[in-house]
């Protein structure tokens, strides 16, 4: 079972459980007054409503970058935080060009004795794969 929030009923995101936890474990009273019960209901009908917009996960911003092109940083966040839409850029970039390809093996190589680093050993052997193909 999904918490709600106990002001909007709004399914609650895993990240804002873990902080009304950790504020209840501190012994934070969450005595809101009314105004900042309306605020934070504002917030997050926002919140959902972006959550909920068709288009928002279509492409992916990377943490702290100004860019949308394929540096080491942004490959490096496209493997280990991307999901499918983002995946699938990657691969066609992977295919149109050797540099972007190059760089998928290099992030790569720096993760290849961790055993658990199960998104890097793919996009490992699918850049190699290309290569010969």
């Amino acid at each position: 079972m999904i918490p709600s929030c106990p002001h909007c009923h709004e399914p609650l995101s895993k990240r804002q459980v873990a902080r009304l936890l950790a504020s209840l474990s501190a012994g934070k009273s969450k005595n809101y007054s009314e105004g900042e019960r309306a605020l934070r209901r504002e917030r997050m009908r926002e919140i959902n409503a972006r959550r909920r917009s068709p288009g928002s996960g279509s492409t992916m911003r990377h943490r702290h970058l100004t860019h949308q092109g394929f540096t080491l940083a942004a490959i490096d966040d496209v493997i280990g935080r991307g999901r499918l839409g983002a995946w699938a850029s990657l691969r066609e970039a992977v295919e149109r060009d050797g540099g972007v390809r190059a760089k998928v093996l290099s992030i790569c190589a720096a993760r290849a004795g961790d055993p658990y680093a199960q998104r890097y050993h793919f996009w490992s052997n699918y850049a190699r794969q290309e290569t010969t193909s």
